[in-house]
């Protein structure tokens, strides 16, 4: 059985880890920039490292710039949401719903109930810039330092949690997940998915209330 999904996104950042980042990240460690103190040092590392695994430092930048990239975009530059999100999502919501709305098991998620991406009428020029200020802490949650650090994030929606945000437009999406009638109930996957959408989300920073979404229509097809 199919069902064809459009969702109404209240908002969503996806802040995706591309492979480049792995290889910016592995070249700032290798080189010693991270180590420098100075900036002319950074770069004098940097550039020593590059000279020795034939690099420019142009191929470093467009690698930053790939690394930087906030979006997986269709073939026609619309965002979308990638369908490891969505089996993200179903796999959370699975696990934490209570039974009434469990549509099937958290360990089958991706198998008894095959989603595509969401493909949203949202284009990157109608993204909105989320900036904060965060605690710095270690891997083992000790606190580094006073001073707060920035991060920022891109975002689309015309509902983001954060009051003080300028919204973007209404973004919705289209999607269809295919199921085995015998094993998942269409109507408890509904409702498992408007649960999901109320409290669980999907995308980046979902705890802070981010990637909230709803169902305006489920068409169920033979």
């Amino acid at each position: 059985m199919r069902i064809d999904m459009e969702l109404f996104i209240e908002s969503y950042i996806s802040h995706p880890y591309w492979p480049e980042r792995e290889k910016v990240i592995n070249i700032t460690k290798e080189s010693g920039m991270a180590r420098a103190r100075s900036s002319a040092n950074r770069r004098k590392a940097l550039q020593e490292y590059l000279e020795a695994h034939d690099m420019t430092l142009a191929d470093f930048e467009a690698l930053e710039a790939l690394a930087d990239r906030p979006w997986h975009l269709s073939e026609d530059g619309h965002i979308i949401v990638p369908k490891r999100s969505v089996d993200g999502m179903l796999t959370q919501a699975a696990d934490q719903a209570r039974a009434a709305f469990r549509a099937f098991p958290a360990d089958m998620a991706r198998t008894a109930c095959r989603a595509t991406s969401w493909v949203t009428d949202a284009t990157p020029d109608q993204a909105c810039e989320w900036e904060r200020f965060v605690v710095v802490t270690a891997g083992t949650g000790a606190k580094l330092s006073n001073q707060r650090a920035i991060r920022r994030n891109w975002f689309i929606g015309n509902c983001p949690p954060d009051d003080t945000l300028v919204a973007g437009p209404k973004v919705t999406a289209t999607s269809h997940v295919e199921i085995d009638e015998e094993m998942v109930k269409p109507d408890t996957l509904r409702n498992m998915l408007r649960w999901a959408g109320q409290w669980v989300g999907i995308g980046a920073s979902r705890k802070m209330g981010w990637g909230r979404f709803s169902i305006r229509e489920w068409d169920i097809k033979a």
